[in-house]
Parts: C-alpha cells; sequence; structure tokens
C-alpha cells in the first residue's frame, strides 16, 4: 500500500477550484500543500510537461492563492503542476477548504 506524503483534497464537481494562467483558466481535479491537478478538458490553451506556470488558484472557500510551478505530467487530458516551494498551499488552508466542502456539500467524502 502506497501512503501520501500530503493531505489531497478531490473536489466534487461544482466546487472545482479555477485555476487561471494568463487569460486562461481551468478546473482543478485536486489540490495538495505541493501539486494541483488540472482538468485540460473544454480548454483554449493546453499546458506542455516542462512548461513553467503562474497563476491564482480560487479555492471552494473563495480564497486566492497565487502559485508558481512546473508541468510535472500529462495524463488523459490531465495536467499536473508541482508547486515551488514558496508557493505551496499551506495545511491550515487545506484544512479550511475540507471543512467548508463537508459543509456546503454533506455527502462529500
Amino acid at each position: 500500500m502506497q501512503e501520501r506524503s500530503e493531505f489531497r483534497i478531490v473536489y466534487p464537481l461544482p466546487a472545482r477550484p479555477i485555476v487561471t494562467i494568463g487569460a486562461h483558466r481551468f478546473r482543478a481535479l485536486d489540490i495538495s500543500e505541493q501539486a494541483l491537478r488540472l482538468d485540460q478538458r473544454d480548454v483554449t490553451r493546453t499546458l506542455s510537461v516542462g512548461e513553467r506556470v503562474a497563476g491564482q488558484i480560487c479555492l471552494a472557500q473563495q480564497v486566492e492563492h497565487p502559485f508558481e510551478g512546473q508541468v510535472r505530467r500529462l495524463d488523459a487530458q490531465v495536467a499536473v503542476v508541482l508547486l515551488d516551494d514558496s508557493f505551496r498551499i499551506g495545511l491550515a488552508v487545506i484544512y479550511q477548504e475540507q471543512r467548508h466542502l463537508r459543509a456546503h456539500y454533506p455527502d462529500w467524502r
């Protein structure tokens, strides 16, 4: 069994965060302290492995978090962005997001 070193939030469809990179918007499928997994379906621009990106993520609780990082992986229309150390999402923010989702989506795990 593989254990993750960080907590990850997999979002319900209506609550997926909006990620803005330049003039382009993506939906985050899930987030962790050091990574974003972005849906690249139905977008006007796709990301490439190794590409440096910077932007904002607007979490479900309407908190905006700036980020910079590098696209590390592409798989079936999903891009994984590894965040630079100085742009990690703090564990306290992750827990607040989890509480928000539980309050607004009672069936969410």
